[in-house]
């Protein structure tokens, strides 16, 4: 073999060593860009499913339940369909998220609802201590304010989302009142995370007092405010159940349809939830 030949195939040589390498840098290259993609579109997936847990994971079965009601009231009295709104509000969203002393909220759950709050327009509250509420109620409370308000009632939110620190201050505050019964302070102020303010769907309206039940605010409320999805929570003769003293200033959005249907049956929040739970047994026992 001749010296051109040699110098022939070592260029051959060489040239193949060449593609051989770029192709595998190339294959890399893509290699790491389609790992790269589906790490991107695999972090959007869990974010968007860390940021519905809290606002749509409750709202989601409440509304599988509130289809089940429905249907099974139409099948035993004929009641009248729900309204898919009122006063401009979505009548169908609601919030059923059952908090107390046996319900408990998750340890995470004061960290993680704090991206779903926002600020609470001055004009519609009387404090400056708690200002916010779950955005998703935001439309509904303030509606609602705005419409007392008009009607020429000061109707004003005083105290809504309270952080388990704020509540847990409070909790210490009523236990050292009653000589440290917790039990008994329990029932005028909740422990941190059995709190319905540590959920931001809740308020305290005007004033923490029982004057409140003898104001125009308070008449106001009885009649309206299940237009816009809001419940008396604590009443006197639920105490046995609730575990809650009477609050006439503490009211609770669950959604505008279940309110409407919650005072109808004179129920509170625990029976309700109870009672949907049935009608959902109730209507997979005749599916199948």
């Amino acid at each position: 073999m001749t010296e051109r030949q040699i110098a022939r195939r070592k260029a051959i040589i060489r040239r193949r060593i060449f593609l051989g390498v770029c192709f595998a840098v190339l294959a890399l290259i893509v290699a790491l860009l389609i790992f790269m993609i589906t790490a991107i579109f695999s972090d959007d997936d869990k974010g968007k499913d860390n940021s519905s847990d809290i606002p749509v994971s409750s709202i989601s079965s409440d509304t599988d339940s509130s289809e089940n009601q429905s249907s099974d009231d139409n099948e035993s009295n004929n009641s009248e369909s729900m309204p898919d709104t009122v006063n401009g509000l979505d009548a169908n969203f609601s919030s059923l998220l059952l908090v107390n002393g046996e319900n408990p909220l998750p340890e995470t759950y004061d960290s993680e609802v704090r991206q779903y709050l926002v600020e609470i327009d001055p004009q519609y509250r009387n404090n400056n201590y708690v200002t916010q509420i779950h955005k998703d109620v935001y439309p509904y409370i303030t509606a609602m304010v705005a419409a007392a308000q008009a009607d020429g009632v000061d109707l004003r939110v005083w105290s809504p989302f309270r952080s388990y620190a704020i509540q847990n201050d409070l909790f210490q505050k009523q236990v050292a009142r009653v000589g440290g019964d917790e039990e008994k302070a329990a029932t005028v102020v909740a422990r941190p995370g059995t709190s319905e303010h540590n959920t931001g769907l809740c308020a305290d309206f005007n004033m923490a007092s029982d004057a409140f039940e003898n104001t125009k605010m308070y008449s106001w409320m009885v009649e309206n405010a299940e237009d816009y999805g809001f419940i008396m929570r604590y009443r006197k003769d639920k105490q046995p159940i609730t575990g809650v003293i009477h609050e006439s200033w503490h009211w609770r959005f669950v959604g505008i349809n279940h309110a409407k249907q919650i005072n109808k049956l004179d129920m509170c929040l625990e029976e309700y939830v109870e009672y949907l739970e049935k009608q959902k047994n109730n209507t997979n026992k005749k599916e199948n």
